[in-house]
C-alpha cells in the first residue's frame, strides 16, 4: 500500500497546458477515482505518477519519498490500459508469468505466484489456453489483470480499463475491481469519464476539467455539494435542472422567479450575498409529480416519456425550460398531457451565472 501526493504538477505538450498546477493526495491503501471528459488530463496524470511521462514542474511522492526523477522501472508502478495487449504467441499461462520471467524469479516461484493470482481472478480454467485471441472481452481483462497483479505492485493504476467491454461485463468489472482492492489492499487511481464507474468504485473522486481538479470528494458530496455549474451537471442521471431566474428580496423570504413559475424560500443568513440573478438547479428526484399542496404546484407538458423498467424519466416543458422528472415504475403520462408538480426545496441549489460557482446549497 502506498500514499500518494501530487504537489503543483505542471505538464504541456506542443505549449498547451494539460496540467495545471495540480495537486492531490491518495491515502495508502484506498481506492480513487479520476472523473472527468476526454481531454481533462487523466491520463497524462496517470502517466506522470507512473514515471512514463516528466512533469515540467511539480512533485511527486510515494511515501513521503520524492520519486518525480525516479525511472519507472524503479517505482514498481503498474499501468493498465483499457487495451490489454496480450501476447498472441504465448498460453495465458505465459503472458501472466512473462514478468516474472523477466524479472529472474525461480520457476516454482513463478508456478506458485501465476497459480495464487488465477485463483483469485477465477481464471484457473483458462491457463492452458494457448491462444489468447480465442477468450472473451471479460477473460482477456482478467489475464491482464493477472498480468498486472502478480508483479505486487505497489500502486495500480486504471486507464479506462473496462471502456471496450459491454455493458453486462462493465458492471462485472466493477464489482471485481472493488473485489482485487479488498483482497489485495492496493492502492488504486482509477481514470474514467463515466460517473457511474467512478461512483461504483472509488471511496473518493477527484472531478478533472482541462487539467486541474475543480473537486475532489466522497460521492455523494458530488451530488450534493457540487462547487460549480460543471460538477452539478457532469455528475448525475438523468442530468441536473437548471433554471434561469432572479431573486426577489422581501421582508421575511426569498421568492425565485423564472418566465414561468416562482418558488418561495425561507431568508437565511446564507442568503444574504445571493445576486438578484441566479440559476436555480435541482435533480430530477426533487421534482415531486401531483404535490400534495395545489396551490404551490406549477404546470407542464410532457415532451418525452422514457420508461426505464424500474422508473420513467418525463422531460416536462415549463414555460421556455425543459425540467427531467423521475417517476418510479412506468408512468401512466404520454407525450402532451399537462402534468402538474413541485419542487423539493431542501434538495435546491443556486449557481451564480457569473462564474458558475455555486452559492447555496
Amino acid at each position: 500500500m502506498t500514499h500518494v501526493k501530487i504537489k503543483n504538477l505542471k505538464k504541456s505538450y506542443n505549449g498547451r497546458l494539460v496540467l495545471k498546477n495540480l495537486s492531490l493526495e491518495i491515502s495508502s491503501g484506498s481506492i480513487v477515482a479520476l472523473l472527468g471528459p476526454t481531454g481533462a488530463g487523466k491520463t497524462t496524470l496517470l502517466k506522470c505518477i507512473a514515471g512514463v511521462e516528466q512533469p515540467d514542474d511539480g512533485e511527486i511522492y510515494f511515501d513521503n519519498v520524492n520519486v518525480t526523477y525516479t525511472p519507472p522501472w524503479d517505482r514498481n508502478v503498474a499501468l493498465f490500459f483499457q487495451t490489454y495487449a496480450l501476447y498472441p504467441h504465448m498460453s495465458v499461462y505465459d503472458n501472466i508469468a512473462f514478468p516474472l520471467r523477466q524479472a529472474g524469479v525461480n520457476v516454482d516461484e513463478i508456478d506458485k505466484m501465476v497459480k495464487f493470482v488465477a485463483m483469485k481472478l477465477r481464471i484457473t480454467h483458462l491457463l492452458d489456453r494457448k491462444e489468447p485471441s480465442t477468450l472473451s472481452g471479460g477473460e482477456m481483462q482478467r489475464v491482464a489483470l493477472a498480468r498486472t497483479l502478480v508483479r505486487k505492485p505497489r500502486l495500480f493504476l486504471l486507464d479506462e480499463p473496462i471502456s471496450n467491454l459491454d455493458a453486462k461485463l462493465r458492471e462485472e468489472a466493477r464489482t471485481e475491481f472493488k473485489r482485487i482492492h479488498r483482497e489485495f489492499k492496493q492502492t488504486i487511481i482509477y481514470a474514467t469519464p463515466d460517473f457511474v464507474e467512478a461512483f461504483a468504485v472509488a471511496e473518493k473522486i477527484a472531478v478533472m476539467k482541462d487539467g486541474e481538479i475543480i473537486q475532489y470528494d466522497e460521492p455523494i458530496n458530488l451530488i450534493r455539494k457540487p462547487v460549480n455549474r460543471f460538477v452539478a451537471t457532469f455528475v448525475g442521471s438523468p442530468p441536473i435542472n437548471i433554471v434561469e431566474g432572479n431573486l426577489v428580496h422581501t421582508n421575511d423570504k426569498i421568492i425565485f422567479k423564472s418566465d414561468a413559475f416562482e418558488i418561495p424560500l425561507h431568508k437565511g443568513k446564507q442568503f444574504e450575498t445571493l445576486p438578484d440573478k441566479a440559476e436555480m438547479a435541482f435533480r430530477a428526484q426533487s421534482v415531486l409529480i401531483n404535490p400534495v399542496q395545489p396551490d404551490h404546484a406549477i404546470n407542464g407538458k410532457v415532451l418525452a416519456s422514457e420508461f426505464l423498467g424500474h422508473e420513467t424519466i418525463l422531460t416536462l416543458l415549463v414555460g421556455n425550460s425543459k425540467i427531467k422528472a423521475v417517476v418510479k415504475g412506468k408512468s401512466k403520462f404520454t407525450i402532451g398531457d399537462q402534468v402538474s408538480f413541485s419542487i423539493d426545496t431542501n434538495g435546491v441549489l443556486f449557481i451564480d451565472p457569473r462564474d458558475g460557482k455555486v452559492i447555496l446549497v
